[in-house]
């Protein structure tokens, strides 16, 4: 009897060791190992008559100087920097030190100093710099900088590019980098090819027949080869793009890259991937910095984004969005090249799922801050510690990381402020009864509109809440998305047996895709490129539709296809590589 009482304490203790405690114990990542597009940065607020306050940063430039880099942007009062691309410092510039809210800064690294420019219709002032992260700067020399420039350095000569416009094409010339006298004459590089080049048409989905603008120039030299990217159709759109031509001389001639555009993303959470800059780590890992298009308040109303980038074997440039605004590895010193390792592998848990708030407004329901779009948002009637909303993931999941992305609806802010910052908590629960705080910056006074969290472990929950404590931005607590990552606990989806696409006969540009739904899937991606192998641009379906047509092919290039699926345990790719009929 003695023995069996204790096989049953025994048994009784290894019970109530099983049980799932009601406390989430989890731990913020003080160095994590990724970050989630858009970058969260304290953009500016335009400084425009009227209207609602409206944030914007675009057109990047990143560059490597002394150990740091710095990343410049149009109208955000000032560059930012960093030295492991975790967090970055903002440092404000008056526009009587420097005209930092020119758009579109020009910027190069020559002997010891980083040099800036604006953009202007004609000449404009060069400044340099020793100290930047100081904020100390000195003019130079008045030089022809035009709109839109972008400079390469080689040997003594500064290669400066430049265009932005409807009608003309990018132009270059080249100047002497000690003197910085023009040393050859301006040569036109190449203009836009609508007509063939469904990607340079104008429209949310390049249906719209008036010329593109192309601009937002840039210059990269790899093996040998000098490849100029540019951006088209336009900065408003999430068809926003860039393409490329290449030469064996960085003054041309250059032929197109039929793999064009090299950077895209129409598609997802936030799209837009153009006028932007190819940099890289210490390590030489090749990444791209970008605009994303929001455009909703203004045409202007923009973000920034990072993808891993780089050149394939045969040397055609790509730019990995697949998936790009999910948790992705920070590009540090061991970097991540091509397209492999870019991702931890978190997939979305929150999207569509019910949810629950104190108050919102009419047109600005709760289901808005899990849609996956960031042109919408929930807002709630006020901005005090009342207001919060509550996710319902509707079965337990490991959750890794949350993205917490605010909007800026009522806000009447103009131009730059160090008074911003919103002050929230985060919890969860297993059962959403028992709350446990997993994100306390209720005392934090940064501005952080896009801030994103990694866990140092995965934690088991269903329920997520977040809690406004304070929001100085306007009156009316907003949130674009509450986006939570991590890994689901079912079964993945079903790999896509049957895909057919067609393109339109009368236009070349235009395709369908059609596809089988499979079970389990919340969407389809369709990779599609020039070869089986080379399949570098995608779209996001994110519903679970069955169907999808573009207008962005190049008229003369052969393409091939597949559909993955995927939902929040992962992805399936899909069975095999298709060609798009003609």
């Amino acid at each position: 009897m003695k023995n069996l009482l204790i096989l049953v304490m025994l048994h009784a203790s290894s019970f109530v060791g099983c049980m799932e405690s009601s406390e989430i114990k989890v731990k913020v990542a003080t160095k994590p190992k990724t970050f989630c597009n858009p970058l969260n940065l304290n953009y500016r607020f335009m400084e425009i008559e009227g209207g609602e306050g409206i944030r914007e940063a675009a057109d990047p430039v990143v560059v490597s100087f002394k150990d740091r880099y710095y990343l410049f942007a149009s109208k955000s009062s000032g560059y930012w920097y960093s030295t492991d691309f975790r967090n970055w410092t903002h440092v404000y510039i008056s526009d009587s030190v420097l005209p930092i809210e020119d758009y579109a800064p020009g910027i190069f690294v020559h002997g010891g100093y980083l040099y800036y420019v604006g953009s202007t219709h004609g000449k404009g002032m060069l400044y340099r710099s020793a100290s930047p992260e100081k904020g100390e700067w000195e003019a130079v020399k008045e030089i022809m900088s035009f709109w839109d420039p972008a400079f390469y350095v080689e040997g003594n000569n500064l290669y400066m590019y430049y265009g932005c416009s409807p009608v003309d094409p990018i132009k270059m010339q080249v100047l002497d980098l000690n003197t910085l006298e023009a040393k050859s004459e301006v040569i036109d590089c190449f203009n836009s090819k609508k007509e063939i080049r469904g990607w340079e048409r104008t429209g949310e989905a390049n249906e719209l027949p008036r010329r593109p603008y192309i601009e937002g120039a840039w210059m990269t030299q790899h093996n040998g080869k000098y490849y100029l990217q540019y951006a088209a159709p336009g900065t408003e759109w999430k068809s926003y793009t860039d393409g490329c031509f290449v030469s064996s001389s960085p003054m041309g001639p250059f032929t197109y890259m039929s793999n064009s555009p090299v950077s895209y993303k129409p598609t997802g959470f936030i799209g837009g991937a153009g006028h932007g800059c190819l940099f890289t780590t210490k390590n030489n890992s090749y990444w791209k910095a970008v605009t994303n298009a929001i455009s909703i308040r203004h045409m202007f109303e923009r973000r920034i984004s990072f993808y891993p980038a780089g050149f394939d074997k045969d040397g055609l440039p790509f730019t990995n969005t697949y998936l790009g605004d999910y948790p992705i590895f920070l590009p540090s010193d061991r970097g991540t090249k091509g397209v492999e390792k870019k991702s931890p592998g978190w997939m979305l848990l929150s999207k569509g799922k019910p949810v629950t708030a104190s108050s919102s407004i009419d047109n600005c329901s709760p289901n808005l801050a899990v849609d996956e779009e960031s042109r919408t948002a929930w807002v709630a009637k006020g901005n005090g510690g009342s207001e919060w909303l509550q996710i319902d993931l509707e079965e337990k999941m490991q959750i890794y990381s949350i993205q917490v992305n605010f909007d800026e609806y009522g806000a009447t802010q103009k131009g730059y402020s160090s008074d911003l910052y919103q002050r929230y908590r985060l919890l969860a629960s297993r059962d959403g009864k028992n709350w446990s705080i997993i994100v306390n910056n209720s005392q934090k006074r940064t501005d952080m509109p896009h801030d994103y969290i990694e866990f140092e472990k995965p934690f088991l929950a269903r329920f997520i809440k977040f809690e406004n404590v304070e929001y100085t931005v306007s009156p009316k607590v907003s949130l674009r998305e509450l986006r939570v990552f991590g890994k689901g606990k079912g079964l993945f989806p079903a790999r896509v047996q049957e895909a057919s696409s067609m393109r339109d006969k009368k236009d070349p540009c235009s395709a369908s895709f059609s596809w089988k739904p499979v079970s389990n899937a919340q969407g389809y991606i369709i990779r599609y490129g020039i070869a089986p192998d080379k399949l570098y641009n995608n779209f996001q379906i994110s519903d679970n539709k069955s169907a999808y047509q573009t207008n962005s092919l190049n008229a003369d290039v052969t393409y091939y296809f597949t559909i993955d699926s995927y939902n929040s345990n992962g992805i399936t790719e899909g069975k095999s590589v298709n060609k798009i009929l003609n």
